[in-house]
C-alpha cells in the first residue's frame, strides 16, 4: 500500500514544475476514492468582489462547464464553500468534511438548487476542505461523488489523510511555475525570469542546472554551496539532515501540508534566507526517461515580497500597526531598518513584530515572509501576472 502511495505522491510533486499535469493527478486520485472527480477551487478578490474560480480540475470535467454551474448557483455554492470552509478550520488536520454539514436529511439536500443541477451530471454527494489554512482563499479541495454510491467511507478518508498533505504541498510550491505557465512557458526553460532561487538536482544531489536568482545567492551567502563532487550541501547540520531526509523519501514531504510556511528548511539567522525542496520524478524537458531528482526553491527574504496585506490582516486581526509592520517587512527591511525608518526605539519595533508572529503562530520571521508569499506573491520579474 505504502509503495502505492509512494508513486501517487510521486506524481503529485511533478506537477510543481507542470502545472498541466494536474489533470492526470486529479484522474488518479478520483479513481483511488471511486469518485466522479475533483476539483482545486480558489477565491479571488475580497469581500464583495470575491469570484471563485477552478485552476485545476479532473478530465471529467471541462472548463466551459465548470464556469457554467458557478456562474448560475454561485449564490448557493459560496454558501456551501463557506460552510466546508467553517467546518475544516476547526482543525490543522487535512481532511474533506462531508456534504452532511450542508443538510439534515438527504431530502433536504436534493432540495438544494445547486445539488439539483449537479444531478445533472450524476453527482450527488460532495466532500471539501481547506488545504491551505492560513490563506482560506487558497486550495479548496473537492471531491464529487456519483449518485449511484454514498458518502466517502472511513477507509477512503485515511486514503485522504496520506495523500491530501502532499497535493497541498505541490498547490503552494508550483505556484511560480502556475504563473510561467500563464505566459505559456515552463520553469525550466524560464527560470532566469523567476525572483526566487532554482536548481534541478539529480538523483545524487548533483546540480543539474540552476537560475541567475539561486547563483546569485550561492555567491553571497553560505547557506549552501556545492562540494568539489559537485553535489549540493547546507552548511548547517541541521538543516543537511532535513534536506537528506526529504530527498530519500518522497513520503518524508507534505508534514506541515496546511500551513505551507513551516516547509522551510533552512531559516539562517543572518541571511534570512528559506530554502525549499520537492521530488521531480521527470519533465518533459528533461527527456521521457524517469528522472528521480529534485527542485530545491529557495528565497531570499532581505528582498521586496509583493504580497496582499489586507487579507493577511483579516486572517489573523492584526492592528492596523501591525499591518504597517507587514508592508515594511514585505519590502525586505530588518527591524533595525524599520526602527530607522519610524524614527523608533529597536526595542519597540522587536516587540510589534514578536507580536505579529503570536498571532500569526510563526516560529520565526523568515517564517512570517514564507506566510506572505502565500498571499498574492509575484514570482515572476518585471512582469504581469496573470
Amino acid at each position: 500500500m505504502n509503495n502505492d502511495i509512494r508513486d501517487t505522491v510521486l506524481g503529485i510533486y511533478d506537477t510543481v514544475a507542470d502545472p498541466s499535469l494536474w489533470t492526470g493527478v486529479l484522474d488518479r486520485f478520483a479513481a483511488q476514492l471511486n469518485a466522479k472527480g475533483c476539483i482545486v477551487f480558489e477565491w479571488q478578490g475580497f469581500g464583495n468582489q470575491r469570484k471563485l474560480v477552478a485552476p485545476h480540475f479532473s478530465s471529467y470535467f471541462n472548463r466551459a462547464g465548470l464556469e457554467k454551474y458557478i456562474e448560475k448557483c454561485f449564490e448557493y455554492e459560496a454558501r456551501d464553500q463557506d460552510i466546508f470552509e467553517a467546518h475544516s478550520r476547526k482543525s490543522d488536520r487535512i481532511d474533506l468534511i462531508d456534504d452532511s454539514v450542508l443538510a439534515d436529511t438527504r431530502e433536504d439536500l436534493l432540495l438544494r438548487p445547486n445539488v439539483a443541477v449537479l444531478q445533472k451530471f450524476d453527482i450527488l454527494h460532495r466532500a471539501a476542505g481547506l488545504l491551505n489554512k492560513d490563506n482560506t482563499s487558497q486550495s479548496r479541495f473537492s471531491v464529487q461523488l456519483g449518485a449511484g454510491r454514498g458518502r466517502l467511507t472511513p477507509a477512503e478518508h485515511r486514503h485522504l489523510g496520506a495523500i491530501l498533505p502532499h497535493i497541498a504541498k505541490a498547490l503552494d510550491l508550483g505556484r511560480p511555475a502556475r504563473q510561467l505557465a500563464a505566459q505559456h512557458q515552463s520553469i525550466l526553460a524560464a527560470m532566469d525570469r523567476l525572483t526566487i532561487g532554482v536548481c534541478v538536482l539529480d538523483p545524487r544531489g548533483l546540480v543539474v542546472v540552476r537560475n541567475q536568482e539561486f547563483q546569485r545567492q550561492s555567491e553571497a551567502y553560505r547557506v549552501f554551496h556545492t562540494a568539489p563532487t559537485g553535489v549540493l550541501q547546507l552548511a548547517r547540520a541541521d538543516d543537511q539532515k532535513r534536506f537528506e531526509a526529504l530527498k530519500s523519501d518522497a513520503l518524508n514531504h507534505g508534514k506541515y501540508g496546511a500551513r505551507p510556511r513551516k516547509e522551510a528548511i533552512s531559516t539562517d539567522a543572518d541571511t534570512y534566507l528559506c530554502i525549499e525542496v520537492t521530488p521531480l520524478t521527470k519533465a518533459e524537458e528533461i527527456g521521457s526517461d524517469a528522472f528521480g531528482g529534485f527542485i530545491l526553491y529557495s528565497h531570499d527574504t532581505s528582498l521586496p515580497v509583493t504580497c496582499n496585506t489586507r487579507p493577511i490582516q483579516h486572517a489573523f486581526g492584526l492592528t492596523d500597526a501591525e499591518t504597517s509592520l507587514v508592508d515594511a517587512i514585505s519590502e525586505g527591511l530588518t527591524n533595525a531598518q524599520i526602527a530607522q525608518r519610524r524614527d523608533r526605539a529597536v526595542a519597540t519595533i522587536n516587540a510589534q513584530v514578536k507580536s505579529i508572529l503570536s498571532k500569526t503562530n510563526c516560529a520565526t520571521r523568515t517564517q512570517f515572509v514564507r506566510l506572505m508569499m502565500s498571499f498574492g506573491a509575484v514570482y515572476l520579474s518585471d512582469t504581469d501576472t496573470a
